[in-house]
């Protein structure tokens, strides 16, 4: 997750694993490219293997914050599915970083969510290992959206 553009009006921010997907993707072809060279069709199954991740990892979510309208509209992609919606900011009670433990050690993982009275939306379909970088990002959408979201439109005769 991390700042694709900021300005005084807009704030977005992207959460993905689209890189996950285009290394299998690449490594979907190159196998393709080496069954083909060789002629050798059992091979076709470590394709459909690399697609099949390839869709599977294919997440993202962006969330565009708005200063002038005061609010954040979201979408959010994954496999067979599409979604998305808007907040007010002032529907916004928090930023939140929610935690889970993934693996056999149980490592603590971690996304940003916003919080509102009725409920919380994640920010990401995926959990990162970045809790500090975490903190300052949430310092940075709650200052956008708190404290420096009082932008006066400009009219342009």
């Amino acid at each position: 997750m991390h700042v694709a553009r900021q300005t005084p009006q807009e704030l977005v921010i992207v959460a993905g694993t689209r890189w996950v997907s285009a290394i299998c993707a690449g490594c979907a072809l190159a196998t393709l490219y080496f069954v083909i060279a060789r002629n050798e069709l059992k091979g076709l199954f470590l394709v459909a293997f690399f697609l099949f991740f390839s869709v599977i990892m294919n997440l993202h979510k962006t969330f565009r914050f708005n200063a002038m309208e005061r609010t954040v509209r979201w979408n959010g992609r994954k496999a067979f599915k599409a979604e998305s919606g808007e907040i007010r900011f002032d529907d916004i009670t928090d930023i939140g970083r929610e935690s889970t433990r993934a693996g056999d050690r149980g490592i603590l993982v971690y996304r940003l969510t916003i919080i509102t009275a009725q409920g919380a939306v994640p920010m990401a379909y995926a959990y990162a290992a970045d809790s500090d970088g975490y903190s300052g990002l949430r310092g940075q959408i709650l200052a956008f959206v708190k404290g420096g979201a009082t932008v006066t439109a400009r009219i342009v005769p």
